[in-house]
This record gives C-alpha cells, sequence and structure tokens, in this order.
C-alpha cells in the first residue's frame, strides 16, 4: 500500500533548503559512502514498561507455507487483571482518503478500514494469514487454484444485519466494478492488483461480465474460490483492503458511518475533527478490549508531540529531530519509544512512457548521480536504511547490496553522451513532481549541478499526486510503497508487473514479467525465490525506479498501553490492546 506521504523531517534548527545546498556539494564531491546506515538500525528497541511488541516478518522458507486445511482458530485470551471501566484509548489520525475499504490504497486509509471492517483473512502479529470471517483456513485442491472458504455461523454487521457468503460475493465483485473508477480507469482501482488471480477478475474490470467467473457462492456458509494458476502468496494477498466485505443495504448511504463487521464500530464522525470508535461485542474473533477509541482529526491533531507530553494522547509516531530527543536516555520518555525497521521502500519514479526516460540510459545516469548512502547518513542521521534494492531488509528473498547503479558521476555523464539525446543540453525540461519538498529539492539540486541542466519542482497535494501517476503525467516522482504481506511479489509485481495498477513507472519489460510470472505460479519457495531475484536484477539494471531508503518506525507509547502490536507492515490494530493504569 501506498504510505499516506513520504516519512522525511529535517532538522527543524537549519532551513531545509540551507540543507539541501550543502548536501548536494557533498553528493557531487564524494562517492558512495557504504557506512552510512548504523548497523544496531536493524535491532527494535523496546522498553520494558511498554505494551508494545515488535514482531518480525516471516522468513523466506515460511514465505509460501504448504497450505493446511481445518486449521483451527485460536481462542482469544483476555489480559490480566483488565479494569473494564477504564478502557478508552486517544489517538491521532492523518487525512483520511476513504472509509471504503475497496479504494483504500493508503496507510492511513488502511488503518481506518482495518479497525471497522473484516475480510475472510487476516494477518496475525508475525504477518501471516489467519482467519477472520472464515471458520478455519480454507481447503485447497489438489493444483492449489481451487480454495473453499466456510465461514463462521451467525456472523452480522454492525447494523445487526446477518452477514453471509453472498455479501462477501457482492463485496468482491463491488471492488472490482469499473463503474466505482468512475472517472479514473479500471486498472486504478486496487482490485486490479490485489484481485487479478482470481478467475474472472479481468473481465469483470474490463466491463465484460457482470459476475466473476472465480467466486462461488456454494450455500449461506460456503464460498469458493479459483484463480488462474496455482498462486503461493494468493491467501496473504486476500488479507487486504480489497476483500473486506461491505453491507449491501447501506453502501449507498455512503462511509461517513461505514456498516463493517470489524472489531470496532464508528459512532461518531466529524470530517477533520474527531472519529470515535465503540468495540464491537460481537465481533467474531472476541470482542476488543478497549471500549472506546477517540481518534483526534485537522486542527484537533496538530501539534502532536505537545498532545503525547500532555497526556492527551496515548501513542504517537515520531520523527527527525524529535527522535534525537526521546533517544536521549537522560529524558524519561526515552523509556517509551520503540523502534521498528518497515517492510517499505521510498524511491524515485522514472516515467517510461515520458521523453527524456524512455531511454534507459538516461534513467541509469539520473540514478548514478543520486549518492543513497549520504541521503541516509546526512539528510536522515542514519535514521532509515540506505535501498540497495527493491525489497526491503527482512522481507522473504532480500538479497543486501546488489551492486547496482551505485554513486558513479563520470558514468552518469559517459551514459548520457551514449543516449540518443548525446549531450544533457538536448534533453527536455525535467521535472519532479512530490507531496513533499526536501527531497524533491535535493534531486534537484542534484540533476542542475551533475548535468547543468534546468530542473523545477512541483508538489501537488496528495489527492492530484495521486491522479498525476495514475494518468502517467510526472516525468519523475518521488513516492513510496509498504508491504501488504511479507512477499516478493507485493513489490516486484505490483510496482513494476505490466499491468499492474501501481506502476507509475510504466516499466514494461517482457523478460522481467515472465520471470514474475515463473516466480508466481513456483510453488517451491526457495525456486520462486530465486526467479524473483533474478527479475529484480533486470529491474536494477533498467532502472525504471530508484531505490532511496527503506524506513524506520519511531513510536512513543505510554507505558499504561498494553497488547499494541508493532508489526513491520506499518499498520496497527487496536483490537488486541488495552489499559492498565
Amino acid at each position: 500500500m501506498r504510505p499516506a506521504r513520504l516519512r522525511l523531517s529535517l532538522k527543524k534548527s537549519v532551513g531545509w533548503l540551507l540543507i539541501l545546498l550543502v548536501l548536494s556539494q557533498l553528493l557531487l564531491a564524494c562517492g558512495e559512502d557504504n557506512k552510512a546506515v548504523t548497523p544496531g538500525i536493524t535491532a527494535p528497541v523496546t522498553a520494558s514498561t511498554s505494551g508494545v511488541k515488535n514482531t518480525a516478518a516471516t522468513t523466506a522458507a515460511t514465505a509460501t507455507p504448504p497450505r493446511t486445511t481445518n486449521v483451527a482458530v485460536p481462542t482469544p485470551t483476555s489480559p490480566p487483571n483488565l479494569v473494564t471501566s477504564n478502557q478508552t484509548l486517544t489517538l491521532i489520525g492523518g487525512n483520511i482518503s476513504t472509509l471504503d475499504p475497496a479504494l483504500a490504497g493508503d496507510t492511513v486509509s488502511s488503518f481506518f478500514t482495518r479497525q471497522i471492517f473484516s475480510g475472510l483473512l487476516t494477518l496475525d502479529k508475525d504477518m501471516n494469514p489467519v482467519p477472520d470471517l472464515a471458520l478455519a483456513m480454507p481447503d485447497v485442491s489438489a493444483d492449489g487454484t481451487v480454495f473453499t472458504f466456510r465461514l463462521r455461523p451467525g456472523l452480522k454487521f454492525h447494523s445487526g444485519a446477518p452477514l453471509t457468503a453472498d455479501d462477501i460475493k457482492y463485496s468482491w465483485e463491488r471492488a472490482a466494478d469499473p463503474k466505482l473508477a468512475v472517472p479514473s480507469l479500471a486498472s486504478s482501482l486496487p482490485a486490479a492488483n490485489y484481485m487479478n488471480d482470481i478467475v474472472g477478475v479481468k473481465e469483470k474490470l474490463e466491463g465484460k461480465a457482470t459476475d466473476i467467473e472465480g467466486i462461488k457462492v456454494l450455500d449461506s456458509l460456503t464460498l469458493q474460490v479459483k484463480t488462474d494458476a496455482p498462486k503461493p502468496f494468493f491467501l496473504a494477498k486476500m488479507t487486504s483492503n480489497t476483500f473486506m466485505v461491505v453491507n449491501k443495504a447501506t453502501v449507498s448511504a455512503g462511509f461517513d458511518k461505514p456498516d463493517g463487521s470489524g472489531p470496532f464500530k464508528v459512532i461518531e464522525y466529524r470530517k477533520d475533527e474527531i472519529m470515535r470508535l465503540a468495540r464491537n461485542p460481537e465481533y467474531q474473533n472476541g470482542a476488543p478490549n478497549l471500549i472506546q477509541v477517540n481518534i483526534l482529526l485537522g486542527s484537533a491533531a496538530s501539534n502532536p508531540l505537545t498532545l503525547y507530553e500532555q497526556g492527551k494522547i496515548d501513542f504517537v509516531f515520531t520523527s527527525g529531530n524529535d527522535v534525537e530527543r526521546y533517544l536521549d536516555k537522560n529524558n524519561p520518555l526515552s523509556k517509551e519509544l520503540v523502534i521498528k525497521p518497515q517492510l517499505d521502500l521510498q524511491y524515485v519514479g522514472f516515467n517510461n512512457r515520458l521523453k527524456p526516460f524512455d531511454d534507459p540510459r538516461i534513467r541509469q545516469a539520473f540514478s548514478l548521480v543520486v549518492d543513497r548512502a549520504r541521503i541516509a547518513r546526512v539528510m536522515f542521521e542514519s535514521r532509515v536504511v540506505k535501498a540497495d534494492s527493491i525489497l526491503p531488509p527482512g522481507m522473504p528473498g532480500y538479497s543486501g547490496n546488489t551492486g547496482s547503479l551505485s554513486y558513479d558521476i563520470n558514468r552518469a555523464r559517459d551514459l548520457i553522451a551514449q543516449s540518443s539525446y548525446r549531450s544533457a543540453q538536448n534533453l527536455p525540461k525535467i521535472t519532479i513532481y512530490s507531496t513533499g519538498t526536501a527531497m524533491a529539492g535535493l534531486l534537484q539540486q542534484v540533476y542542475q549541478q551533475a548535468f547543468g541542466i534546468e530542473v523545477e519542482v512541483r508538489q501537488p497535494d496528495y489527492k492530484d499526486f495521486q491522479a498525476g501517476l495514475a494518468a502517467s503525467q510526472f516525468q519523475i516522482y518521488i513516492d513510496g510503497w509498504a508491504a501488504d504481506y511479507p512477499d516478493p511479489e507485493n513489490f516486484l509485481r505490483t510496482l513494476l508487473g505490466n499491468g499492474s495498477a501501481y506502476n507509475d513507472s510504466g516499466y514494461n519489460n517482457a523478460e522481467f514479467d515472465n520471470l514474475l510470472k515463473q516466480g508466481d505460479e513456483q510453488r517451491d519457495a526457495q525456486k520462486r525465490l530465486e526467479m524473483y531475484a533474478k527479475a529484480e536484477q533486470i529491474a536494477l539494471t533498467d532502472a525504471p525506479i530508484l531505490p532511496l531508503y527503506h524506513s524506520v518506525s519511531f513510536l512513543l507509547v505510554k507505558p499504561y498501553v498494553k497488547g499494541l502490536e508493532l508489526t513491520s507492515s506499518s499498520i496497527l490494530s487496536l483490537k488486541d490492546v488495552y489499559i492498565v493504569k
């Protein structure tokens, strides 16, 4: 999923423009520094007083395990000495682009939809798929293409309406309905990426079918799904927002007060002010411990660290210069800081459909002049992990330093001379698009100084930025991706696969796509990782995107907040949180 905004915070004591000017000189003057990342940053740090648990991504050996059938759902356990009268959590929320799970594609919207809605499956704290609406993990056919799910009996929406297999079929077909995308193309719908393995989804998206052939209701409690080939990652993919279930009877009323079946229900929502959630006592995985969750929005959520220090909110993410303050062991709040490397990627995208980036040598040249190690060390003070690959550390198949496109300004200039443009002076005007100014400003300085060309920076708002990406309007853009599930397919195919809704670079390489297809359908875990590794190397050489860095989350949590799972997926679940004061 897309981060709602790029996580970038420079030291407040110095203007960002001055830093960029100095840093750009350093980038051009020095070679890539492979010691930029603090080695200890990959070790999660948590205080013993905090109720937050750090969880790791699954290993390569368990990324695509054999699918077992009839796996029982663990019985939820109540926290010890729970004081039910004091179970209210208060936090801040970001800009909510939508509460419709069929459209939620960023981390902020995903956070809200995951509290309110349910799907057949969800992710546990270790990012493994487990039953949610489903009674157990599905029966899987011998060829690995047919999944038969049995629903828990007595499922209900928050409104009290019964939830059956027909509701699931309706919700999935709605998510792939091209009418939902208007005025955009159906290919921009999340379903085009997350549901494209199901037989008939392509035809539904193209408006050629009313129903999705691969989804069958056998009875009110049984649903069967057929994929176009064995896909070892399919069950993990089913945990995404796109597969969550909505109530057909209430959809027409909109999503200001959505009728889900998740652990919490919306009892009040005033845009840019506040959202209040109440626990769903009939939640199928056991009622949450929290009675109410208050989420401050808009101006009420300004100055979040002040709100935290004043005890007005119970946890908050922090970054930049503020992190340094909370890392100081003399600061009592240092004991409340939790650090977690993220399965994500922040990157520069080059639009392969637009000149001059239709020429791979230009893309390579614009990649070679960016010293990613110094960006990680100087701009981010080693609080991010320099990206040497598309896959992040901790992801199955991560290979570490590939050596591709390491900083080399002389080679970059040679590549421009070898390109169809022959000289940087023959390049068309270059424009960088980003929702933030700092990284775009840095790249502007680097490219102008390296090639002696004019570079413009434009900063659209988030909505216009997403629309511009979908319409393939941007030459260079800065974006990010956070794992929906721990599988290389979620990065390689999603960001660069031909036909992917999120392939904003327009990358199209038949050899790359063929390796992805082989990896997608390979049921041997090690062999499929090898195929993905070959595909990744091709993409790194072609340079449709330039990996910049992998994020690290810094979360302050009050010591009385227990059961908050900080995973590497950028999504927090509040279901198991409780308060002990």
